[in-house]
């Protein structure tokens, strides 16, 4: 996974996600936590690149309205704060926000299975154990559709 993928991923579920879920309407992300929370360093540059890109606005939903602290050149800093208005998605993003029968919605499920994955040695592990656990007859069809 890209530093770009990983952020929008880190972002996604533990600041947009949750800020929806919460009725907010305004979200505050700097970029020196969101470089801490992943453990990296010399990645200041990366994750203020994707912080600011306008891909990772529209999936996630957001608009930027304001970047606070850092340098005077407005370049790379951990002091960075991002300031979003949080999208409704339904009309402003071009994606359905409605909730399910039971309260959710599809993007509240947005990672949902990162921990198991990661559990079990990732999507790639998993699904080299899962079809290896699967048992095929010694001898498969013959030409003619007969078993033998």
């Amino acid at each position: 996974m890209t530093p770009t993928d990983t952020t929008k991923k880190h972002v996604m579920a533990n600041y947009v996600i949750p800020a929806r879920g919460r009725g907010e309407s305004i979200l505050h992300i700097r970029v020196g936590n969101v470089v801490k929370e992943l453990g990296w360093t010399n990645r200041t540059p990366s994750v203020f690149s994707t912080l600011s890109s306008q891909s990772f606005q529209h999936e996630a939903g957001l608009q930027l309205i304001e970047k606070r602290g850092g340098p005077a050149s407005g370049g790379p800093s951990t002091t960075v704060q991002f300031v979003y208005k949080i999208l409704n998605l339904n009309s402003e993003a071009g994606r359905p926000s409605a909730p399910s029968a039971q309260g959710l919605s599809l993007l509240d499920l947005y990672g949902i299975g990162a921990e198991a994955y990661r559990q079990l040695g990732g999507g790639e592990e998993y699904l080299r154990h899962e079809r290896e656990a699967i048992q095929f007859p010694a001898e498969g069809p013959t030409r003619t559709g007969e078993h033998g």
